[in-house]
Protein backbone atom coordinates (compact mmCIF):
# COMPACT_ATOMS: atom_id res chain seq x y z
CA UNK A 1 0.00 0.00 0.00
CA UNK A 2 1.38 3.38 -1.04
CA UNK A 3 1.96 5.85 1.77
CA UNK A 4 -0.04 9.09 1.58
CA UNK A 5 2.18 11.91 0.31
CA UNK A 6 1.49 14.06 3.36
CA UNK A 7 2.43 11.44 5.93
CA UNK A 8 6.03 12.62 6.26
CA UNK A 9 7.39 13.48 9.66
CA UNK A 10 8.75 16.89 8.68
CA UNK A 11 5.54 18.75 9.47
CA UNK A 12 5.73 20.63 6.16
CA UNK A 13 2.05 20.08 5.37
CA UNK A 14 0.96 21.31 8.79
CA UNK A 15 3.12 24.40 8.28
CA UNK A 16 1.49 25.11 4.90
CA UNK A 17 -2.01 24.78 6.38
CA UNK A 18 -1.08 27.05 9.31
CA UNK A 19 0.36 29.62 6.88
CA UNK A 20 -2.89 29.64 4.87
CA UNK A 21 -4.92 30.10 8.04
CA UNK A 22 -2.65 32.97 9.10
CA UNK A 23 -2.94 34.64 5.70
CA UNK A 24 -6.72 34.24 5.83
CA UNK A 25 -6.81 35.90 9.25
CA UNK A 26 -4.84 38.85 7.84
CA UNK A 27 -7.45 39.35 5.11
CA UNK A 28 -10.34 38.95 7.55
CA UNK A 29 -8.84 41.71 9.71
CA UNK A 30 -9.14 43.97 6.65
CA UNK A 31 -12.82 42.90 6.25
CA UNK A 32 -12.26 40.82 3.14
CA UNK A 33 -14.40 37.80 2.32
CA UNK A 34 -12.09 34.81 2.76
CA UNK A 35 -12.41 31.09 2.14
CA UNK A 36 -9.79 28.55 3.16
CA UNK A 37 -10.32 25.33 1.21
CA UNK A 38 -8.37 22.32 2.43
CA UNK A 39 -7.97 19.78 -0.36
CA UNK A 40 -8.84 16.14 -0.19
CA UNK A 41 -6.58 15.55 -3.19
CA UNK A 42 -4.41 17.57 -5.57
CA UNK A 43 -3.29 16.20 -8.93
CA UNK A 44 -1.16 17.84 -11.62
CA UNK A 45 -2.99 17.67 -14.95
CA UNK A 46 -2.89 16.36 -17.48
CA UNK A 47 -1.70 13.11 -16.02
CA UNK A 48 0.59 10.71 -17.80
CA UNK A 49 -2.23 8.60 -19.25
CA UNK A 50 -4.76 11.37 -19.89
CA UNK A 51 -5.73 11.40 -23.55
CA UNK A 52 -7.86 14.55 -23.33
CA UNK A 53 -6.31 17.75 -22.03
CA UNK A 54 -9.09 19.77 -20.37
CA UNK A 55 -6.69 22.14 -18.65
CA UNK A 56 -3.06 22.35 -17.65
CA UNK A 57 -2.29 22.88 -14.00
CA UNK A 58 -3.67 21.56 -10.75
CA UNK A 59 -6.91 19.71 -10.15
CA UNK A 60 -8.00 20.22 -6.54
CA UNK A 61 -10.78 18.24 -4.88
CA UNK A 62 -12.35 19.86 -1.83
CA UNK A 63 -15.07 18.59 0.46
CA UNK A 64 -18.73 19.07 -0.28
CA UNK A 65 -18.91 20.95 3.03
CA UNK A 66 -16.57 23.79 1.92
CA UNK A 67 -17.31 23.96 -1.80
CA UNK A 68 -20.58 25.95 -1.49
CA UNK A 69 -18.73 28.63 0.53
CA UNK A 70 -16.03 28.78 -2.14
CA UNK A 71 -18.55 28.98 -4.96
CA UNK A 72 -20.50 31.76 -3.20
CA UNK A 73 -17.32 33.76 -2.50
CA UNK A 74 -16.08 33.70 -6.09
CA UNK A 75 -19.44 34.36 -7.76
CA UNK A 76 -19.25 37.67 -9.59
CA UNK A 77 -15.71 38.41 -8.35
CA UNK A 78 -12.87 39.16 -10.75
CA UNK A 79 -9.67 37.49 -9.58
CA UNK A 80 -6.72 39.54 -10.68
CA UNK A 81 -3.81 38.62 -8.41
CA UNK A 82 -2.27 35.67 -6.69
CA UNK A 83 0.75 34.83 -4.66
CA UNK A 84 2.17 31.51 -3.64
CA UNK A 85 4.62 30.51 -0.97
CA UNK A 86 6.29 27.23 -1.82
CA UNK A 87 8.52 24.57 -0.41
CA UNK A 88 9.91 21.48 -2.12
CA UNK A 89 10.59 18.45 0.04
CA UNK A 90 10.59 14.69 -0.39
CA UNK A 91 9.45 14.77 -4.02
CA UNK A 92 6.54 17.10 -3.26
CA UNK A 93 5.84 20.74 -4.00
CA UNK A 94 3.93 22.38 -1.14
CA UNK A 95 2.06 25.63 -1.78
CA UNK A 96 0.24 28.21 0.26
CA UNK A 97 -1.69 29.81 -2.61
CA UNK A 98 -3.75 32.97 -2.16
CA UNK A 99 -5.90 34.07 -5.08
CA UNK A 100 -7.33 37.59 -4.80
CA UNK A 101 -10.12 39.64 -6.33
CA UNK A 102 -8.73 42.98 -5.17
CA UNK A 103 -11.63 45.23 -6.24
CA UNK A 104 -14.15 42.83 -4.68
CA UNK A 105 -12.00 42.20 -1.57
CA UNK A 106 -12.27 38.43 -1.84
CA UNK A 107 -9.42 36.03 -1.11
CA UNK A 108 -9.26 32.26 -1.54
CA UNK A 109 -6.52 30.53 0.44
CA UNK A 110 -5.53 27.10 -0.82
CA UNK A 111 -2.99 24.92 0.96
CA UNK A 112 -1.83 22.62 -1.83
CA UNK A 113 0.70 19.92 -2.63
CA UNK A 114 1.58 17.86 -5.67
CA UNK A 115 4.02 15.11 -6.54
CA UNK A 116 6.93 15.98 -8.80
CA UNK A 117 6.83 12.43 -10.18
CA UNK A 118 3.32 13.10 -11.55
CA UNK A 119 4.13 16.54 -13.01
CA UNK A 120 6.22 15.79 -16.10
CA UNK A 121 3.41 16.24 -18.63
CA UNK A 122 2.15 19.42 -16.94
CA UNK A 123 5.67 20.86 -16.98
CA UNK A 124 6.10 19.97 -20.68
CA UNK A 125 2.87 21.72 -21.67
CA UNK A 126 3.71 24.79 -19.59
CA UNK A 127 7.14 24.86 -21.23
CA UNK A 128 5.34 24.77 -24.61
CA UNK A 129 3.39 27.92 -23.67
CA UNK A 130 0.16 26.59 -22.18
CA UNK A 131 -1.48 28.68 -19.44
CA UNK A 132 -1.57 27.19 -15.95
CA UNK A 133 -4.92 26.88 -14.19
CA UNK A 134 -6.03 25.66 -10.81
CA UNK A 135 -9.44 24.01 -10.88
CA UNK A 136 -11.10 23.57 -7.49
CA UNK A 137 -14.15 21.33 -7.36
CA UNK A 138 -16.15 19.04 -5.07
CA UNK A 139 -16.30 15.31 -5.74
CA UNK A 140 -18.48 16.13 -8.75
CA UNK A 141 -15.89 17.16 -11.39
CA UNK A 142 -18.60 18.83 -13.52
CA UNK A 143 -18.79 21.58 -10.91
CA UNK A 144 -15.87 23.80 -10.08
CA UNK A 145 -14.17 27.15 -10.13
CA UNK A 146 -11.00 27.85 -12.03
CA UNK A 147 -8.19 30.28 -11.36
CA UNK A 148 -5.83 31.30 -14.19
CA UNK A 149 -2.12 31.85 -13.53
CA UNK A 150 -0.51 33.75 -16.41
CA UNK A 151 2.86 33.40 -14.67
CA UNK A 152 3.10 29.85 -13.33
CA UNK A 153 6.60 30.18 -11.84
CA UNK A 154 5.49 30.82 -8.21
CA UNK A 155 3.56 27.52 -8.32
CA UNK A 156 6.40 25.44 -9.69
CA UNK A 157 9.66 24.21 -8.19
CA UNK A 158 12.58 26.62 -8.57
CA UNK A 159 14.39 26.07 -11.89
CA UNK A 160 11.62 23.75 -13.09
CA UNK A 161 12.19 24.69 -16.74
CA UNK A 162 15.95 24.17 -16.49
CA UNK A 163 15.36 20.72 -14.97
CA UNK A 164 12.88 19.94 -17.74
CA UNK A 165 15.34 20.95 -20.45
CA UNK A 166 18.03 18.77 -18.89
CA UNK A 167 15.67 15.82 -18.57
CA UNK A 168 14.57 15.86 -22.23
CA UNK A 169 17.88 16.94 -23.80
Amino acid sequence: MEEHPLSDESGTWETVVAECESLADDYRERDWTVVVALPGDVVPVPGTGDEVVEHVGLDVVVGDDVYPDLEAAVEGATFDEYEAFRAVSGGLVYLALVVRATDDEVAVCLPLYYRLAESERMFSLLDAGETMRTKVHPLDPDKGVEFVHEDPDPLLPPDWDADLSDEFA
